[in-house]
């Protein structure tokens, strides 16, 4: 038998879609060697060439185009039998995969995570926090929670929502009534901005912007430390609501300028239609978004100033 295995079967086609060795291997989380070695066992068995290779090419022979085509095959009729066993369960039940900004997985994934296992047992998660656009596909995600604007036309997006982030400080120290004073204050933030000359650019909910010039004392992406240092001086900080809302809950620290904001993105909720949906991955979808909305809408209001 030419091709041995499911691993084979995937080698094959990896490498006929990406010509590279390199690049099946990493969409593979493979070994370079262990493709190599695959393929050449594959050929050896077939008694014929399927990939003829240079140093700079990797280039499919009409062997190859054979063995590859049984070999997606073999993958569509394993991915069917899996489907079916797991349509035949009672309940969801696997592992599912999700990616996630980390200020969002950990200010607000955790309580979604165990009201959904509370409800379906034999799921489980395993989840990456990561800022980077995560590409579902080739590295095998289930479904991507988003902050900010769709990038990829060919994903499904789910709105969930909307985060916004404001300016705070201290309960202990006074707070500004007018923009024009923070050009003044000792400001921390969470980017250090793109220009040479840091500011804020605030916008109000009619819309109208303000770019204030400001020359900031702290800048740091956790926006925990951000809180922290804000509360133990007299800083005024930009966080996210969804991680400064238990603080002003609490009277620690109060917003600054209520009336406008710093940042305001779309949360969206990111899965592929090209591989079949598991029916954990299809309740979970479901169960986001009917449970994310509710979160952010108890977390950061209506959403407007």
């Amino acid at each position: 038998m030419i091709i041995g295995d499911l691993i084979d079967a995937r080698i094959l086609t990896e490498l006929r879609n990406r010509g590279s060795f390199n690049g099946a291997a990493r969409a593979l989380r493979l070994p370079t060697t262990t493709v190599s070695r695959r393929i050449a066992k594959m050929e050896e068995r077939a008694g014929l060439r399927l990939f003829d290779r240079t140093s700079r090419s990797v280039r499919i022979t009409e062997a190859g185009i054979v063995a590859a085509g049984h070999a997606t095959e073999m993958l569509t009729q394993a991915e069917a039998a899996d489907l079916s066993i797991d349509n035949l369960r009672e309940r969801p039940a696997g592992l599912i995969t999700i990616s996630t900004p980390v200020i969002f997985g950990q200010a607000s994934l955790g309580p979604i995570m165990t009201g959904f296992l509370r409800r379906y047992p034999e799921c489980a998660f395993s989840v990456d926090l990561c800022d980077r656009h995560v590409d579902l596909v080739e590295e095998c995600v289930d479904v991507a929670i988003r902050i900010g604007p769709p990038e990829d036309d060919e994903i499904i997006i789910k709105p969930l929502g909307v985060v916004f982030a404001y300016l705070y400080r201290s309960a202990a120290h006074p707070a500004p009534e007018d923009a024009d004073q923070l050009g003044g204050l000792p400001i921390g933030l969470l980017h250090p901005g793109f220009g040479q000359a840091p500011s804020l650019v605030l916008t109000s909910a009619t819309g109208h912007e303000r770019d204030i010039p400001v020359a900031p004392r702290l800048v740091a992406m956790n926006p925990w430390l951000l809180q922290e240092a804000a509360l133990d001086s007299d800083l005024v900080v930009v966080l996210p609501e969804i991680v400064a809302r238990e603080a002003v809950a609490d009277g620690r620290l109060r917003r600054v300028l209520p009336g406008w904001w710093v940042r305001r993105a779309p949360v969206n909720l990111a899965f592929t239609s090209r591989r079949l949906m598991r029916p954990a991955v299809r309740a979970f979808v479901d169960y986001a978004a009917e449970e994310v909305p509710q979160r952010l809408d108890e977390e950061v209001g209506s959403g407007t100033p």
